[in-house]
């Protein structure tokens, strides 16, 4: 029985050429041999350190934790160091022109972050540009949605500003729905199609949902879909602590580029605190990710009897917890302990 002819077999050397030709037109690839690569990157500078080890110039990141765990904190400082070119948490800095989108503070909450109460002010990099919405803008058009006008303004203000660093604050003001798989991927592909044409470091502000404290921070905490993660260059984040409401700590996550120095064993140990009208992370130590987490007492590990006596009762987990007074996750994980031992 003959094979059913396809558009490939079909194709004689003359029609191939003739193909090849016309894809030529739109051919959006370029190639070399791979040594060739390798003289081409030889001739290019290497990328300097924006945040130590953890970003670099012309990398995408994204800086994740809970809502009010001091990402907007850590940002601006980040923003303030790279314009003055001081080094931050004793993290190395390359001097450069930065731009930050806040799309989170007010101007009043700003000047209020930034200034003590006699309204003494920490005085900033002349190439430090802030930029906020233009309330007094119409904010949605007939032809192009609220975000897109978003994305729209940041090429535009990027371009005016010549920033070689650019800040966002916070992710969802580029998309509403960075949450789904198909948004994600396709915000992700402009963000990095920016940041490649331009060579613009670009650091993306995300939030996490209420986690577990009893666990590790990992990549699958960041909010929405994974795509945000997946074409990005590297991800960190800020965990709270059990050693005090100002202690935190930041790990990273993620580093196409360089090795993890950050990790689990080796997170940097912080204290938020107020100096000279400016609001900061400094520097404390560095530890493991374990002391900072939040662990289950001995006496609640052995109280298996009452949570199962309490479950006999139609509670709920969540209800059990409450009683308890320990995440709904470790009564979770007491449970099915339990559960496999009895098999």
């Amino acid at each position: 029985m003959d094979k059913k002819p396809n558009r490939l077999t079909n194709l004689s050397d003359g029609q191939f050429n003739s193909a090849v030709s016309s894809s030529n037109e739109i051919n959006i690839l370029m190639d070399h041999l791979a040594n060739e690569w390798i003289e081409i990157a030889k001739k290019l500078p290497t990328p300097n350190p924006l945040f130590g080890n953890i970003w670099h110039q012309g990398e995408v990141a994204i800086l994740f934790s809970n809502t009010g765990k001091g990402k907007s904190i850590l940002a601006v400082q980040l923003a303030d160091s790279i314009t003055k070119g001081h080094s931050i948490i004793t993290l190395d800095v390359y001097k450069q022109i930065a731009i930050y989108f806040d799309f989170e503070l007010s101007t009043k909450a700003f000047q209020r972050r930034y200034s003590d109460e006699d309204e003494n002010s920490h005085q900033f990099s002349d190439d430090f540009i802030r930029v906020e919405i233009d309330r007094n803008k119409h904010l949605e058009s007939d032809e192009r949605s609220f975000e897109e006008l978003i994305i729209e303004s940041v090429k535009f203000q990027v371009e005016k500003s010549n920033a070689q660093v650019v800040i966002i604050d916070n992710i969802t003001f580029l998309s509403a729905t960075n949450e789904k798989s198909k948004e994600a991927l396709s915000l992700m592909k402009l963000i990095l199609d920016l940041s490649r044409k331009k060579s613009l470091a670009i650091l993306l502000i995300a939030h996490t949902p209420k986690r577990d404290i009893f666990k590790p921070i990992q990549l699958e905490d960041l909010a929405g879909s994974k795509a945000l993660s997946n074409f990005c260059d590297t991800v960190f984040c800020i965990g709270e602590s059990v050693k005090g409401s100002n202690v935190r700590y930041i790990k990273q996550l993620k580093n196409r580029n360089y090795p993890i120095e950050f990790h689990e064993n080796n997170v940097i140990e912080c204290e938020v605190v107020k100096e000279n009208s400016f609001l900061q992370f400094k520097f404390v130590d560095l530890n493991s990710e374990d002391e900072h987490l939040k662990k289950i007492s001995e006496k609640s590990k052995d109280r298996i009897d009452e949570i199962l006596e309490l479950k006999n009762q139609n509670l709920s987990n969540v209800e059990i917890a409450k009683r308890l007074a320990v995440s709904e996750s470790a009564i979770r994980r007491r449970i099915n302990k339990h559960d496999k031992k009895s098999q």
